[in-house]
């Protein structure tokens, strides 16, 4: 069946490289429900599935990075996480602001990756928070947890950074 895919070498490295993103999505979504799921410091739990998501579009560009955040906020969604369907809209929008902006203003470094995974995280708590706000009478001070959570979860972005890094460098500039 495969030998009448007539892909090129740099083809196959494409598909490689886009296996090993959703690896990575796999296990992070894994390590968030499972080992993160109930773990809180301080009231603020760690969310780390948008630092992928954002990284991997800043690696990647708007286009293909954007399509990739689309797929894993929706797949995040799917598992179950707290106010999931504005998480898509939320982490989309945020992660391909993001590549647009360190493509064309900053600089593709770790700091400007760690600054645009803390307004991403930062937008999404916002929005759930907002619209919990919204519906339900909550406590004011949870923004103080949204902010915990998002300074929490930026101190894992240079992991999610020099991963995005080194499956970015698999089949060149021309993969699929």
């Amino acid at each position: 069946m495969f030998k009448h895919l007539h892909l090129t070498k740099l083809q196959w490295q494409g598909v490689l490289r886009w296996g090993l993103y959703s690896l990575a999505l796999l296990v992070t979504l894994v390590l968030e429900t499972v080992l993160f799921g109930k773990l809180r410091v301080l009231g603020a739990k760690l969310t780390i599935v948008p630092l992928l998501l954002c990284c991997a579009a800043i690696r990647e560009g708007p286009e293909k990075g954007g399509l990739f955040a689309l797929i894993g906020s929706v797949l995040w969604c799917f598992s179950g996480t707290d106010m999931g369907n504005l998480s898509v809209a939320a982490v989309t929008v945020m992660a391909v602001l993001s590549a647009v902006l360190c493509k064309a203003v900053l600089t593709d470094s770790l700091v400007s990756s760690a600054l645009c995974c803390l307004v991403t995280l930062l937008v999404n708590g916002g929005v759930i928070f907002a619209f919990k706000l919204l519906l339900t009478p909550i406590s004011p001070r949870g923004i103080w947890l949204v902010l915990g959570s998002a300074v929490l979860s930026t101190l894992l972005c240079p992991a999610f950074y020099y991963l995005c890094k080194a499956i970015s460098r698999t089949g060149g500039s021309h993969g699929v």
